[in-house]
């Protein structure tokens, strides 16, 4: 029973970190591209859920795609979050992660589209980096953004 406890801590560590530095990476390649097109508040792009804006502004030019692609990941979050709260209703809780894990699809298809549209500004290799994206399921997302950050558009 250690045994497997160990490994579960050793795993939750491992993913813990790749995330934290997915993060970072995600955060240090839309701060720099927003500093690059003038998209001011810079420092959003370092707030989890609220950087999303900056992603939506940077992309498509727009406060309204922008903020829709905020609400969709806020909401996500806290839906995912509310399920935590739910005992018992196994029909609540049904009904809450269906409705989270639809915002979910659709906020990644939204990020998708996105990262192709900033990808296409930054890179020649729009099209294998956006397909490399989604076949990771966004996990390359952040590190492209990393990596083309002071490319010329």
């Amino acid at each position: 029973m250690g045994f497997v406890l160990a490994i579960i801590i050793i795993l939750y560590i491992i993913l813990f970190a790749f995330g934290f530095i997915s993060y970072v990476f995600n955060s240090i390649g839309l701060y720099e591209i927003a500093k690059r097109e003038k998209e001011k508040p810079y420092f959003i792009a370092w707030i989890p859920c609220v950087n999303k804006y900056l992603l939506g502004k940077i992309a498509f030019k727009s406060d309204t795609h922008a903020l829709i692609l905020t609400f969709l990941s806020i909401g996500t979050t806290l839906f995912s979050l509310f399920i935590i709260f739910m005992y018992g209703e196994l029909y609540a809780i049904l009904a809450i992660f269906s409705i989270s894990f639809i915002l979910s699809i659709i906020t990644a298809i939204y990020s998708f589209i996105a990262r192709y549209r900033i990808y296409s500004k930054y890179s020649k290799s729009t099209i294998l980096m956006t397909i490399f994206d989604i076949v990771s399921c966004g996990i390359l997302g952040p590190i492209f953004l990393f990596a083309i950050r002071n490319n010329n558009n």
